[in-house]
């Protein structure tokens, strides 16, 4: 179990696991894990409320590095990129030393990330770093 004791999320083709980061830099980190396609009418129904709770918990954990891994997701819709875009604004509202930073894993062989998250990131700048496989 997580140090956030929350279990996986799947729905429809999506599944979200999570674990604690064991990178001896991110002592205080966590690692969710992305996958499949996220192609639902309505992503924000299951999926955003899901994330939310991940952001509660973790700043109730004081976790300081959230590292988002995307290279199993082969699809999202629009729907699935403005439910992500909706937590990052949650995540970035919050004052410096009381939020988290967000390390995106990307896999620059699948169209939608190579396009999507550069823009990701003009709109979040001091929130988000990236990482390729």
């Amino acid at each position: 179990m997580n140090k956030l004791h929350i279990e996986p999320l799947e729905v429809e083709k999506t599944k979200v696991v999570i674990s604690d980061l064991q990178e001896q830099e991110a002592e205080n980190g966590i690692l969710l894990v992305i996958s499949g396609e996220i192609d639902m009418r309505d992503p924000s129904e299951f999926i955003l409320p899901y994330l939310l709770r991940i952001h509660d918990e973790a700043i109730a954990q004081k976790v300081k590095i959230l590292s988002v891994d995307f290279r199993e997701l082969s699809y999202v819709n629009s729907s699935g990129i403005k439910t992500i875009i909706s937590w990052l604004m949650k995540s970035k509202s919050l004052p410096g030393d009381q939020g988290y930073k967000v390390r995106i894993v990307q896999n620059s062989d699948i169209p939608w990330q190579e396009s999507t998250f550069p823009v990701i990131q003009k709109l979040f700048p001091e929130l988000i770093t990236f990482s390729q496989d």
